[in-house]
């Protein structure tokens, strides 16, 4: 992430203040935040969840003020339909069983949360996909219009790395979870680039998360005593 901040600092312009903010977001995330997160209150969780939208929120007005074109350029149509099957491939890689979802059976066997908890979790992972693409896609190749350049490659690790500056036990860290992070990096980029808008890698990268969201809200445990 600091990586991916120093060379966007390089740029110079708009890109300095994006790379400030994953600077900032980047030590916020790494604070030693009360663990284990099931004792914490559901004002720390909350949080710690809304640090973690202080760089995408930013680059996604970084973005809206700077390269516009590229967030609401409208392509082709049958981008749309490649998204969708980026997506269905994404949720494929990661081996979640969907039908298991639908009868809550998957939310069942990982166990309920504190309502607070689940609540913050499927807000960032709905809401968290729009600032993610402006971030790493939108404002990485605004600076570097090419992908396969070092900010592009380094959008792509930063990508990856970020789901896991977190401190304690967030779901992440499994050989497959990693595969398919990185499997996303690539496909969103390439989807970016190739469309020449974020607004095919973003219906992706909705798609993979929909079913995060429903789980978390699933698990809800509404008996906690830290619930709000």
């Amino acid at each position: 992430m600091l990586a991916f901040a120093s060379a966007l600092f390089r740029q110079g312009g708009a890109a300095v203040a994006t790379a400030t903010l994953v600077i900032v977001e980047t030590g916020l995330l790494s604070l030693p935040w009360r663990l284990p997160r099931l004792d914490r209150s559901a004002r720390s969780f909350w949080a710690e969840t809304l640090c973690g939208l202080i760089a995408p929120g930013g680059a996604l007005i970084v973005l809206m003020l700077t390269n516009h074109d590229l967030a609401t350029r409208l392509p082709d149509w049958w981008w749309f339909g490649v998204a969708v099957v980026v997506g269905a491939a994404l949720l494929a890689v990661s081996g979640i069983n969907v039908l298991a979802i639908r009868s809550g059976l998957l939310a069942f066997l990982m166990g309920p949360t504190p309502k607070a908890q689940g609540r913050a979790r499927a807000f960032y992972t709905a809401v968290g996909p729009l600032g993610e693409e402006a971030l790493f896609r939108g404002v990485a190749l605004t600076a570097a219009p090419v992908a396969v350049t070092p900010i592009g490659l380094l959008a792509a690790v930063a990508f990856v790395a970020r789901h896991h500056v977190p401190p304690g036990d967030n779901g992440r860290g499994t050989a497959r979870s990693t595969i398919t992070e990185i499997t996303a990096a690539v496909l969103l980029l390439a989807l970016t680039v190739l469309s020449q808008s974020l607004l095919p890698a973003l219906l992706a990268h909705v798609i993979n998360n929909v079913p995060g969201v429903i789980i978390e809200l699933q698990r809800e445990d509404t008996g906690d005593p830290h619930t709000v």
